[in-house]
C-alpha cells in the first residue's frame, strides 16, 4: 500500500519537537538523571503519539464530514446504558461544558442525536442517538479501524498486550491524581 506523502509541515513540526526532545533530555540528563530521563520520554511519546493518532485520523475521516471529537461524542452517546447528560458527557470527554454544548447542539441539528430535557430535572439535558447518527459511527468506524490496522498490523501482539498494560497503569495513575 502507497504511503500518503509527507506534508512540509508536518516535517516542520517534527524538526521542531526532535530538537526541543534534544535540548530536553539534555536538561534531563543533566539535572534529572536517568530515571527522569526515561520518565520524560515516555510522557512525550504518549502525548506525541496520541497528537498524531488524532491528526491522522481527523484527516482520514475528513471526508465523512466528522471529527474525531464528534466521533468521540456520537460513541459515547451511542454505545452509553443510559440517557447521557450534558455533564457526564463533559466530564467523559474533559472538555468545558460549554464547549459540548455547542457541539451537541450541531449534532442535534444535523439529526446526529436527539436531545430531550429530563422530566426529573428540568435543568438537565440528556442525548440519544439517532439512526443517522449510529450511520455516521459506522462510516467513521470503517475508516478508524482500517487505518488502526495500518498501524498495528506488524507489531508483536505479545508487545501489544504489554504497551495497553502500561498505559492501562498510566491512566489509573493520572485519574487517581486529579
Amino acid at each position: 500500500m502507497a504511503r500518503p506523502v509527507a506534508d512540509p509541515a508536518d516535517d516542520a513540526e517534527d524538526r521542531r519537537f526532535n530538537a526541543l526532545d534534544e535540548r530536553l533530555a539534555e536538561y534531563h540528563r543533566q539535572y534529572g538523571g536517568e530515571a527522569d530521563d526515561l520518565y520524560y520520554r515516555a510522557t512525550r511519546d504518549v502525548v506525541v503519539a496520541g497528537r498524531r493518532w488524532r491528526k491522522l485520523a481527523n484527516d482520514k475521516i475528513r471526508p465523512t464530514g466528522q471529527t474525531m471529537a464528534r466521533w468521540e461524542t456520537l460513541f459515547l452517546v451511542a454505545f452509553s446504558d443510559h440517557a447521557l447528560t450534558q455533564g457526564e458527557l463533559a466530564r467523559l470527554i474533559s472538555i468545558e461544558g460549554p464547549t459540548l454544548v455547542r457541539m451537541l447542539d450541531v449534532l442535534a441539528k444535523e439529526g446526529l442525536i436527539e436531545r430531550k430535557q429530563s422530566e426529573i430535572d428540568r435543568r438537565v439535558t440528556t442525548n440519544a442517538i439517532t439512526a443517522a447518527g449510529r450511520a455516521a459511527i459506522d462510516r467513521i468506524m470503517g475508516v478508524t479501524n482500517a487505518l488502526r490496522a495500518e498501524i498495528l498490523q506488524g507489531i508483536d501482539p505479545v508487545e501489544l498486550e504489554t504497551t495497553l498494560k502500561v498505559l492501562g497503569q498510566i491512566i489509573e495513575r493520572i485519574d487517581g491524581i486529579r
